[in-house]
């Protein structure tokens, strides 16, 4: 299920996901709306954390980002956002996550669109 996100959506608090994420499964994540000259950011944390750690172990791959970090405990994975190009993300998770519980945040007015 492909699912798109404004950069309304996407700017202070965020929003929850509207897709579940399967483990092993490639997600692109492809930024869209892109407004400033400056990098942006593109945070996923997850909503209720619990003690499955969402983001450890997944791998990515980027096109026009820089620096994913991953935090620690496995609960965000955050990106910096090139200004130049179109910017995408293959994102591949370890483990499945639920609908909705993945807020995923943005800088910069950018929006997103996942395949």
């Amino acid at each position: 299920m492909a699912s798109t996100y404004t950069p309304n959506e996407l700017s202070g608090a965020g929003v929850p996901s509207t897709q579940a994420f399967t483990a092993a499964t490639t997600y692109t994540l492809t930024v869209t709306d892109k407004a400033i000259p400056g990098s942006c950011y593109l945070v996923f944390h997850a909503t209720n954390p619990t003690s499955t750690l969402y983001f450890s172990g997944s791998t990515f791959s980027l096109t026009n980002a820089t620096s994913v970090v991953n935090d620690v405990y496995g609960n965000n994975f955050g990106v910096v956002v090139d200004p130049q190009g179109t910017t995408t993300i293959d994102w591949t998770p370890a483990v499945n996550i639920p609908s909705g519980d993945v807020t995923i945040q943005a800088t910069g007015g950018i929006g997103l669109s996942i395949a």
